[in-house]
């Protein structure tokens, strides 16, 4: 099993590498462990628990902002507010992650992208909320769902996922097998 959660990374090294990265990365985390949680939460040979970090993945660390916040006396930004007063949507808060991707000299997204994503929770519908970006593997569809709110946070969620949706349009002339990323902690 171990050989085959590394065989993406095709590399010979890469036990060797990963300790040497544990290795730097361990100080940090157990100063982190020890500066909030103690052996009173997570044992002092065990792992963090992931959800204590901000979220089930371990994607974000928003968890640990309370007692992180480098200036805790300043107001944190938040352009909520702001998007708010200016009358913004959901959809102008995908076009502004457009403009912002095509800054960089990537690609507006295709027709079939604003024709068939979900950026807004559709009214009388269920439907899992959990944002994500999809790549229909056939070079012509490629959406994002979404239940879109004119917040920071979803500002900041758009933008990811449209960033995974810039990748698929930038590998949609390769074969299935070359679409995916360098590594699967791009996924």
């Amino acid at each position: 099993m171990g050989d085959m959660w590394i065989y993406p990374y095709e590399s010979e090294t890469f036990r060797d590498d990963l300790a040497k990265l544990w290795n730097q990365l361990k100080p940090l985390y157990r100063q982190l462990h020890a500066y909030k949680y103690g052996e009173k939460y997570v044992s002092r040979r065990g792992p963090i628990p992931a959800h204590l970090l901000g979220n089930m993945w371990s994607q974000t660390w928003g968890g640990t902002y309370d007692f992180t916040i480098p200036y805790p006396n300043k107001t944190s930004v938040d352009v909520t507010p702001t998007m708010k007063r200016l009358g913004y949507t959901p959809r102008r808060m995908f076009e502004l992650s457009e403009e912002f991707f095509v800054s960089l000299n990537l690609t507006r997204m295709p027709t079939k992208f604003w024709e068939h994503s979900i950026i807004q929770k559709p009214e009388g519908r269920e439907l899992v909320c959990h944002a994500s970006a999809w790549d229909f593997c056939n070079g012509i569809d490629f959406r994002i769902k979404q239940c879109t709110d004119v917040t920071m946070n979803d500002l900041i969620t758009v933008h990811h996922e449209m960033g995974h949706v810039e990748y698929s349009l930038l590998y949609k002339h390769l074969p299935q097998v070359f679409r995916t990323g360098a590594n699967p902690g791009k996924i």
